[in-house]
């Protein structure tokens, strides 16, 4: 399976006159949501062999557990998956004294995803989704088309 994405024009901010080029950018095969806990349960309990409501319990339990322990200060690692951790930020004071509790507040929790995960992901490659789908027809141009054509062909040749 490869990452899909697709083609869209932006502005390149670094260069003083600041071209429109063309860049990849990811895109999500759904609308919103992706891939619930009850997909993923269904899909474990498939390969594990452990019944779908058993895994979708631990999954729940897991989500509250990392809460938990968040809230504690402390950073979750979850071996194959990733880092949780939390940032907190406050604004400035003239004395350390002044930094109290109620002038902190949460910034982000951040997720960093196990090393052998992203090499996985990054193993997957990625792939164009065929022009045809997102530009309309009338902005299609014959290299377009045949860039398609031959995307198509090649993918073929592998689903043989």
């Amino acid at each position: 399976m490869a990452i899909p994405y697709i083609v869209c024009r932006k502005v390149d901010a670094t260069k003083k006159d600041k071209p429109q080029l063309w860049y990849a950018v990811g895109k999500k095969l759904q609308k919103k949501g992706g891939k619930t806990e009850r997909d993923v349960a269904h899909q474990v309990a498939q390969r594990t062999g452990f019944h779908r409501g058993v895994v979708e319990a631990v999954l729940a339990a897991t989500g509250e557990i990392i809460e938990e322990a968040l809230s504690e200060g402390h950073s979750v690692t979850l071996r194959g998956i990733g880092s949780f951790q939390t940032a907190v930020t406050s604004k400035g004071f003239e004395y350390p004294e002044d930094v109290l509790p109620h002038s902190v507040r949460l910034s982000r929790v951040y997720f960093k995803a196990d090393r052998m995960l992203t090499l996985a992901v990054k193993r997957a490659g990625c792939h164009r989704i065929p022009f045809k789908y997102y530009f309309p027809e009338e902005l299609l141009t014959k290299k377009m088309k045949q860039a398609d054509k031959e995307a198509e062909q090649e993918e073929n040749l592998l689903n043989e």
